[in-house]
């Protein structure tokens, strides 16, 4: 059997105030024009999966789902099943998706988890890793260190150099942070129209500090078509 992760709850989580923004406004460019949060994953849409990661934790107060436009305006039902959800309409970017769920979080939170919507197979521990060093003040990123060989080409593909992956990881999420920190960062790039493929980028221009937190090969984000047949096999794996 696989083990998705599990992790024991620390008591510390009790006393924490933690909001979710989950960006799920992509189009599906690269999943054949098809929104791939919305396809469906063992008998669930793939949004779906991705809000149960975070819905039964008591220490969740807000969560938030940045829609596109269509799916706002008509939302399917298994949207409106739990008290703690709210959508926004979503951005022409991440960027503007993620401010716009950031502003609709409640002022008291500790906490921010941003998390990609097509992300389904995040383990807890991974979550609670992340929470427990946004806690101590730092940005922390969910990742994966590089292991491929890393070559730089020109742009006809001619090898310029090797470049040295020891220090080399993949950014992914659930990004977590301070609310303050993650508030005050992006209130800076939209301001001055600041550019970026994810909120540590942001935090980190803005003067926070982020920290790489260690994940699971398995927490893949589902964006070409093979990505949606190796979860359904990861998570027919998980219940065998």
């Amino acid at each position: 059997m696989i083990e998705l992760g599990e992790s024991s709850t620390s008591s510390f989580l009790d006393n924490l105030k933690v909001g979710v923004v989950i960006p799920a406004a992509g189009s599906g460019q690269r999943m054949e024009g098809k929104p791939k949060q919305f396809l469906q994953l063992a008998g669930q849409p793939v949004l779906k999966h991705v809000l149960n990661l975070f819905l039964s934790y008591s220490w969740v107060k807000d969560l938030v789902v940045a829609l596109p436009q269509k799916q706002f305006e008509e939302q399917p039902s298994w949207l409106n099943q739990d008290s703690k959800v709210q959508w926004v309409v979503g951005g022409a970017t991440r960027r503007d998706s993620v401010w716009s769920a950031i502003q609709a979080l409640s002022e008291d939170l500790d906490l921010v988890i941003v998390h990609d919507g097509a992300r389904p197979l995040t383990s807890k521990k991974t979550i609670f890793d992340c929470v427990k060093v946004a806690s101590e003040g730092l940005g922390a990123v969910a990742g994966t260190r590089v292991v491929d060989t890393l070559k730089a080409t020109d742009k006809n593909n001619q090898v310029l150099k090797t470049l040295d992956r020891s220090d080399v990881w993949r950014a992914q999420t659930p990004q977590v942070f301070p609310y303050d920190v993650l508030f005050g960062a992006y209130h800076k790039a939209i301001q001055n129209d600041w550019i970026a493929g994810d909120d540590s980028i942001i935090v980190e221009r803005a003067g926070g500090q982020v920290k790489m937190v260690e994940c699971s090969l398995l927490n893949f984000k589902i964006t070409f078509p093979p990505d949606l047949d190796l979860a359904e096999a990861v998570l027919a794996c998980s219940k065998s």
